[in-house]
């Protein structure tokens, strides 16, 4: 008998929060719900037309973790607008703004070291427990695509084409590099442990997709999309890959379901790739029929 892996609805939010605006939202390492909502009342401020600089707009949320019938809300203040990332820690969760470039240095400075203390740096992820208190924020890079934590409170985060990140040197300055591609933080964002640094024949240029399991994670880098599989103790191994171009990526054993999105009209359409592991590749197995919808949002 064929399994059936289907795609079904795993989770929703109660309906006392249909009128609030869905800031960001997951599925964690234990099947919870977690989402960031606000009031949209006071999430669009109105810009003033002689402003020539937009500043973020602050705001409060509230953070809801969803664990079957048992809701925990986690009141959150003065939010910067950037944040669009979520993931539980625990009790608690992680917040983290997808940009942050540094204030007041100019591109021609990016070429050399430059002091600490010359160079701003948003502390762009913050952990906070389940009462709302932050118990550490740190600067995690430009150009965050993706956010999960596993169960052992690490947080990775994977990166788009975009992204940079001003490197620590040992004499107190700081050094600019990009292609970051995938790093784990711990929760005091210490010294990250980086894959570019461990993949010297993978170019990071675009971590597509990234499934952060209980033991293992998986990660598809563009522009090859290889299969990357990192435990605890570094990268396990590296599997060549025929499916290109996946946002999404489901693992079980040798098998796998990779999701793409294309843009259809005026919305978006996904569409399932399943593959499995066979002779040293991931091979193509079958293909789904597009899931359409009405915006071309990412994942």
């Amino acid at each position: 008998m064929v399994a059936d892996h289907r795609l079904a609805l795993h989770a929703t939010l109660p309906d006392r929060y249909a009128r609030h605006e869905v800031l960001a939202s997951t599925i964690d390492h234990r099947g919870r719900l977690a989402a960031l909502v606000a009031d949209p009342a006071q999430r669009f401020v109105p810009i003033p037309r002689s402003s020539q600089l937009r500043q973020p707009s602050r705001y409060d949320a509230t953070a809801v973790i969803c664990d079957g019938p048992e809701i925990h809300e986690i009141p959150l203040t003065d939010l910067n607008e950037q944040v669009a990332l979520i993931d539980t820690h625990g009790d608690g969760i992680v917040l983290a703004a997808a940009r942050c470039e540094p204030v007041g240095i100019g591109i021609e400075r990016y070429q050399e070291p430059v002091p600490e203390d010359e160079l701003d740096l948003t502390h762009n992820v913050q952990v906070i427990d389940g009462g709302g208190q932050i118990q550490s924020a740190f600067y995690a890079g430009d150009g965050i695509k993706h956010l999960m934590t596993d169960a052992r409170g690490a947080i990775w985060i994977s990166y788009f084409d975009e992204s940079n990140y001003w490197f620590p040197n040992p004499n107190g300055t700081r050094s600019y590099g990009f292609a970051i591609g995938l790093a784990r933080w711990d929760c005091d964002g210490g010294q990250p442990w980086m894959a570019s640094d461990h993949t010297p024949d993978v170019f990071w240029c675009d971590c597509y997709s990234l499934n952060v399991g209980r033991e293992v994670v998986h990660a598809c880098p563009y522009p090859d999309f290889p299969l990357i599989e990192i435990d605890g103790h570094g990268v396990r191994s590296i599997t060549p890959n025929s499916i290109t171009r996946c946002h999404g990526l489901a693992i079980s054993g040798a098998e796998m379901a990779l999701l793409d999105q294309h843009r259809a009209g005026g919305g978006f359409r996904w569409e399932i790739r399943r593959g499995r592991r066979q002779s040293g590749a991931v091979i193509e197995s079958d293909r789904d029929h597009p899931i359409r919808g009405r915006r071309a949002d990412s994942v």
